[in-house]
């Protein structure tokens, strides 16, 4: 009997030892996980896939709160997703002191909410920091907004894919002016091929100048060699011989310009070549030439 009766004192000690043990983690637990919150409300005009509820919410990396409900918004367009911030996080951050109330300022305004890809896996999670607020500025909501809205910035990837469209947009107006900008080019490049050949021309008006000024030294000089007047006709032959040099001095410079002009000849006919590579093709201009292209762009 007595045998009896300590076994069974020895069990009570052991399932109250238990009990009181579960009791104290439960109640660890209670504390530990029980954090003083309050709800923010922001309005995504984006697909949240990825985002759960229970996702966490971040400040720069450092959990703030936990994603509480996500739902359609009242125009059935937007996305609206609640999150529990923790008050004691923000306190410690330094971006609230107390927990705010409705009528007052809720939060900096220069704070913004983005949905954030965590690695490849298609997990999302709300991601909060300040932003340029003239860049990002507060979406306008077809609908008055509660007192704790937080606004949200578009995602990279949803800020990728506008500037994707938007390329893609302004692709036909840019191959247009790239067209009218080579057929401009190919009208400026004729002018100046024309231009070049009537100087370079035996018959042209450079060649007749230079013609006319060997012509009047060579009048200018005779006439000196028959008057004969002294001093006079002496300056005179000076200012002739002075003609005669300037008249040789721009037939040489009449070679140098002939030169030049074939150096600009070519590189015409490099910049034609360019410019009827660009009209056939002018992708060319965004994706390069190719590698086993030959040269001159032909293919």
């Amino acid at each position: 009997m007595t045998t009896a009766t300590n076994h069974w004192k020895l069990g009570l000690f052991v399932v109250t030892a238990i009990v009181a043990m579960m009791a104290t983690l439960f109640w660890v637990g209670a504390r530990r996980f029980h954090r003083d919150s309050f709800q923010a409300v922001s309005y995504f005009d984006e697909s949240v896939q990825g985002l759960d509820v229970g996702s966490p919410v971040k400040f720069r990396g450092v959990t703030v709160g936990t994603v509480a409900d996500i739902t359609i918004a009242p125009d059935h367009r937007l996305v609206q997703v609640t999150s529990d911030i923790y008050l004691d996080a923000l306190v410690r951050l330094g971006l609230l002191k107390a927990a705010p109330k409705a009528g007052e300022q809720f939060i900096d305004p220069h704070l913004r909410v983005q949905l954030v890809a965590a690695g490849i896996t298609g997990v999302r999670f709300l991601q909060t920091d300040f932003f340029d607020e003239s860049r990002y500025p507060p979406p306008i909501l077809p609908f008055p907004p509660p007192w704790n809205y937080v606004p949200s910035a578009p995602s990279t990837l949803k800020s990728l894919e506008e500037a994707a469209v938007d390329i893609l947009n302004r692709l036909p107006a840019v191959e247009s002016g790239i067209v009218d900008a080579a057929a401009d080019l190919r009208k400026t490049l004729a002018s100046v091929g024309q231009l070049t050949g009537k100087l370079g021309a035996d018959d042209g008006a450079f060649n007749a100048l230079l013609v006319q000024l060997r012509s009047a030294a060579v009048r200018v000089e005779r006439a000196l060699d028959e008057a004969s007047l002294g001093s006079t006709t002496a300056s005179l032959r000076e200012n002739a011989d002075t003609i005669g040099r300037a008249a040789a001095g721009v037939g040489d410079v009449r070679h140098e310009l002939r030169d030049a002009l074939v150096a600009l000849r070519e590189t015409l006919e490099s910049i034609r070549a360019l410019a009827d590579v660009v009209e056939r093709d002018p992708s060319i201009l965004v994706r390069g030439a190719r590698a086993d292209a030959p040269p001159g762009g032909r293919r």
